[in-house]
């Protein structure tokens, strides 16, 4: 194809290059899902501490035990409040065993294997 004379010769471009743009769309969209995950956890928070369970309880730390004495589901809980029935007095889980005037409560699984707590009666 011959060009016409007089009439300038269109050569196409294609869309102009713009490297910085997606970067930009990406850190945007990490922004908008971490605004919507501070979102819903500021929705979602009731205000309470997160509930901790017997494993994660260090020595001096009390306990409620939302279960049974023979199948025992215990929380760690604020030693002055009236529901706590045990007092951690031992972290036994290197030794897997309580002295005898201690209660013994051992734990299996979680993220730490098992765990071994001696616990004391709490008196109100």
């Amino acid at each position: 194809m011959q060009q016409q004379p007089g009439v300038p010769m269109f050569t196409p471009t294609g869309p102009a290059k713009r490297p910085w743009l997606r970067p930009l769309i990406a850190l945007g969209a990490v922004i908008v899902v971490m605004g919507g995950f501070w979102v819903l956890s500021t929705v979602l928070d009731d205000g309470k501490p997160p509930v901790e369970v017997a494993r994660d309880a260090r020595v001096g730390d009390c306990l409620e035990n939302r279960g049974t004495h023979a199948d025992p589901d215990l929380y760690t809980i604020a030693c002055s409040d009236a529901k706590a029935d045990y007092k951690v007095m031992i972290d036994a889980t290197l030794r897997h065993k309580c002295p005898a005037e201690f209660d013994e409560y051992t734990e299996r699984g979680g993220r730490t294997g098992e765990t071994t707590l001696c616990l004391t009666p709490v008196r109100h």
